[in-house]
């Protein structure tokens, strides 16, 4: 009896301790859940040597002042611009369980000298061969589309590389093909009118060259009634994510978005009183 008792115990500290590595093993998991293209900085050593020149410096300086006049804002620009579609992909993926990466990072290079795909700290980093001056020459539906295939280009990659299933990918590329690639977005709950007559929502156009911010009037029927444009800004999130505070009637008929500081209005009246 005692033997059979000890036995037990032993079995169930066996599976506590299995319980805990497994639970361990799931702490580790990561969540993929960003996207995002870059234009990784290549030395000219022709670009180099001629600052070393003319500004009588050394190599790391005129290292430093080759990237800040002439690569610093390409790369912030290329940024911006592929912006609207991998943030598309990340809102319409969600979240993707991983061994050990939380974000896949596209270098988009002219020229690949190294293939190699590095994990840095999650961060999986994938070289993609791109024209940066057939890129610049595109239309912004054409930029749209580019965005979404050297996306895909690196993601094929690393699933190839790390066993990932690529359906959930390729179904979220699919999807922003029949939006036409237009990535628009409703901020928050709509807000109904202190007369009970509206319902005010933020309505969000990710472009390629702008976030555009829209406040959208319903009537109890569902009618739009208005539809105003109230902010334009850079399409990036830490450019008009400041902006996304509150949105709030001001009274029966003019409902305002405020900045998250509360410093900002921005307001859309109806010019039209339905009853």
């Amino acid at each position: 009896m005692i033997a059979s008792k000890i036995g037990l115990q032993v079995w169930i500290e066996v599976n506590d301790a299995l319980t805990q590595d497994l639970n361990h093993g799931e702490d580790q998991m990561m969540y993929l859940k960003e996207f995002d293209l870059d234009l990784p900085y290549i030395v000219d050593d022709e670009n180099i040597e001629s600052i070393m020149k003319k500004q009588k410096c050394e190599r790391n300086e005129a290292t430093k002042l080759d990237y800040a006049l002439n690569w610093k804002w390409k790369r912030r620009s290329f940024s911006l611009e592929t912006r609207c579609i991998t943030a598309m992909y990340e809102r319409l993926l969600g979240k993707y369980k991983t061994k050990d990466c939380w974000k896949v990072l596209i270098e988009c290079v002219e020229n690949i000298t190294d293939e190699r795909i590095v994990n840095d700290s999650g961060v999986c980093s994938v070289p993609i061969q791109f024209s940066l001056n057939d890129f610049s020459a595109k239309n912004e539906l054409e930029k749209k589309k580019t965005t979404l295939r050297l996306l895909m280009e690196g993601i094929e990659k690393l699933a190839l590389r790390n066993n990932w299933e690529i359906d959930p990918f390729r179904e979220i590329a699919l999807q922003i093909e029949e939006l036409d690639y237009v990535n628009e977005w409703t901020w928050k709950k709509s807000v109904k009118s202190p007369n009970k007559k509206y319902n005010a929502r933020v309505i969000c156009h990710h472009n390629v060259e702008s976030m555009d911010i829209f406040i959208s009037v319903l009537q109890r029927d569902g009618t739009q009634v208005l539809f105003e444009k109230v902010i334009s800004e850079q399409p990036d999130e830490f450019a008009y994510a400041e902006h996304l505070g509150e949105l709030t009637w001001v009274s029966d008929f003019e409902v305002a978005l405020i900045n998250k500081t509360g410093t900002e209005k921005y307001s859309a009246t109806l010019k039209y009183f339905g009853r």
